[in-house]
């Protein structure tokens, strides 16, 4: 078996990538240290030494370049990916998405349920699989929002007479929802989710990383780039709570062909079909003033809920999705 070494100080890579399993016992980089030609060196998006990648591959090391945690790659490491096309072979790239690119001499990965595997150890942390909803609805509905958008201040604004009867945050506009994370609980704050907020209220709108398809932070490496799903769709799907999304066109068909289930019951689904985002977000507000609360106390719905949450926290499908999406194609660069 040809070596791995994880470009990460001691003790510091992600426990996730350690559970991967790729090699019998993790080693870390030594710059001092002498490498064998069958060495594969593993570079992740936010780790250190990426200033040995072009030494590494002018060496003629292959290289592994972990950039799952995102969808696109970030325009800044755009000469990563040039370095590769000059070392045709030598180098891959994990990306999150729905298909990958066909691109000459790189070989590119993309995960389409990563968030999904990585949420789902993230919300059991928060005990969110033993939730059990008590709903008592007091507010119109439940949103979170951390970074600043002009599509979500869109968004905002056209809910704006609303936003007082709800239960909603927009960290960086200094909106914070009541009992929120705290430092003391550990895990991370974006996964943190509040069952009162849950119970106070009888749907999530879901605001998706993208609701303008043109609005990218890098270049794109997969097929259908503007499908992209995070912990923000997961979270309701977890937590047994119904949702309508503000995202990218064919974003909900996207989730759907994950294997969920979505709510044509209670909102009219086809305004995922709209192409124009701020038409899209129009209809979605639309949906979101109509709506009956007493159109969720329904035994269609009530399943849906449940079987949504079963599937999340299915650990036996989440391991074979590692295994198929990411550990197979990792071990066939690593082993060829």
């Amino acid at each position: 078996m040809n070596n791995v070494v994880y470009m990460w100080a001691p003790g510091q890579v992600p426990s996730q990538t350690e559970r991967l399993g790729l090699s019998g016992t993790i080693q870390y980089f030594d710059p001092a240290q002498t490498y064998a030609d069958n060495t594969v060196f593993y570079y992740d998006l936010y780790g250190p030494y990426h200033e040995h990648i072009l030494t590494h591959l002018a060496q003629g090391y292959r290289i592994i370049f972990d950039g799952k945690n995102e969808h696109y790659m970030h325009f800044r490491l755009h000469w990563i990916f040039l370095a590769f096309l000059q070392h045709p072979g030598q180098g891959l790239i994990l990306i999150s998405g729905e298909s990958a690119r066909q691109i000459p001499g790189v070989e590119i990965v993309a995960v389409p349920s990563w968030y999904w595997i990585m949420d789902q150890q993230s919300l059991m942390y928060f005990q969110l699989h033993r939730y059990q909803p008590r709903p008592a609805v007091t507010h119109r509905f439940l949103m979170t929002i951390e970074k600043i958008r002009p599509e979500r201040d869109y968004l905002c604004d056209r809910l704006a007479d609303l936003l007082p009867q709800s239960l909603y945050s927009y960290r960086h506009r200094d909106v914070f929802l009541p009992n929120d994370w705290t430092d003391s609980m550990g895990g991370p704050y974006q996964r943190y989710v509040n069952p009162e907020w849950l119970d106070a209220t009888p749907f999530t709108l879901v605001v998706e990383t993208y609701i303008d398809e043109t609005a990218v932070s890098g270049f794109s490496l997969t097929n259908n780039d503007h499908h992209f799903l995070c912990e923000k769709s997961y979270k309701p799907l977890a937590c047994k709570h119904p949702f309508i999304m503000a995202s990218t066109q064919g974003n909900l068909a996207y989730l759907r062909s994950q294997g969920f289930e979505s709510f044509p019951e209670l909102f009219d689904e086809s305004y995922d079909d709209i192409a124009d985002w701020r038409k899209r977000v129009d209809r979605v507000t639309e949906l979101v003033r109509g709506f009956d609360v007493r159109s969720i106390d329904n035994p269609q719905t009530k399943e849906k809920l449940l079987y949504n949450s079963a599937r999340f926290f299915d650990q036996q499908l989440t391991q074979q999705m590692t295994q198929q999406t990411i550990v197979q194609p990792l071990m066939n660069f690593i082993e060829r």
